[in-house]
């Protein structure tokens, strides 16, 4: 294995906690709980980077970037085992066992401190992220802030080609209610409790592209939770929380159940990522989303309908 990057680090030794992000905790006022400690920073994971437990996973497309260079020791996860096809409909989530199999297989165990990034912005690390939400274990996860494109611009260290790791046990606390069916979210259409909240571009949800959007969800284009596509580091938490989702009315006084989707899941993902970042106590992903309500025939909503 050959490292590309030469830039010293000091590492720790200690089994660690997953702290919070380098960032006020405070998200301003609302019905929320934050989690910081879903988001580490570059210089945490630089220091911890050889603790004991701490497992980085790498989330792929394909292999081909992971192999011509990636965070040192970080393991590589296929997104495919995270989104497949399942029905007709595309990026679904595997079947628990097959997804606990999955983890398990990258020596994810019941005492690791998991640390996530993709080959993107963010959105694969976000799926790979809900997954283990799903398995009960997302108190033990984080994604990289900035990702590998962070890791990179600092001159930190990559390297190339495999990293096997021996599989280990993984206790799972399955949660099927994070995941909603199409036929829950059409019964739930005109519920005032119920926020839907569309992850993809202004204007797929308009209907300027031919689209449109679910009957009464708002849009947060997971896109503008970052700083920029150069820069893809997470925007402050207050101004997540004040200026994009109470914004968005997820804090409406009738508001108890924060449902994100978007053409197929993925991007729906990280909305999913950062409500729950943000501690909104109910948050669920319509994971079909427009790919299955499409198919279904059922109705849409255009602006200015």
């Amino acid at each position: 294995m050959r490292v590309l990057a030469a830039v010293a680090v000091s590492l720790l030794v200690v089994s660690p906690r997953l702290p919070a992000a380098a960032q006020s905790a405070d998200p301003g006022e609302g019905r929320v709980r934050p989690h910081p400690e879903f988001v580490v920073s570059t210089d945490w994971l630089a220091r911890h980077l050889d603790s004991p437990g701490v497992v980085v996973v790498h989330v792929g497309r394909g292999d081909a970037a992971y192999l011509a260079g990636h965070i040192p020791g970080a393991r590589y996860l296929p997104l495919v085992a995270v989104a497949t096809t399942i029905g007709g409909v595309p990026n679904e989530f595997p079947p628990r066992e097959q997804l606990a199999e999955t983890f398990r297989s990258l020596g994810v165990g019941d005492s690791a401190r998991i640390v996530l990034y993709g080959d993107d912005a963010g959105l694969l690390a976000a799926r790979a992220w809900v997954a283990l939400d799903l398995l009960g274990r997302s108190g033990d996860a984080a994604i990289l802030d900035g990702g590998l494109t962070k890791w990179v611009a600092e001159r930190r260290a990559v390297e190339t080609g495999p990293h096997a790791a021996p599989a280990g046990p993984l206790t799972v606390r399955w949660r099927p209610e994070r995941v909603v069916t199409a036929a829950w979210v059409r019964s739930h259409l005109r519920d005032r409790s119920v926020l839907l909240v569309d992850a993809r571009s202004p204007d797929l949800y308009s209907g300027a592209a031919p689209a449109g959007h679910l009957p009464g969800a708002r849009n947060i284009y997971w896109m503008s939770m970052l700083e920029s596509a150069d820069d893809p580091v997470l925007k402050p938490m207050h101004a997540l929380h004040e200026g994009v989702w109470k914004a968005a009315g997820a804090d409406g006084p009738a508001v108890r159940t924060v449902v994100t989707y978007c053409h197929t899941g993925m991007q729906a993902s990280f909305d999913y990522f950062v409500a729950r970042y943000l501690g909104y106590p109910d948050v669920r992903l319509y994971d079909g989303s427009m790919a299955e309500w499409n198919m279904l025939q059922w109705p849409v909503e255009r602006s200015g309908q």
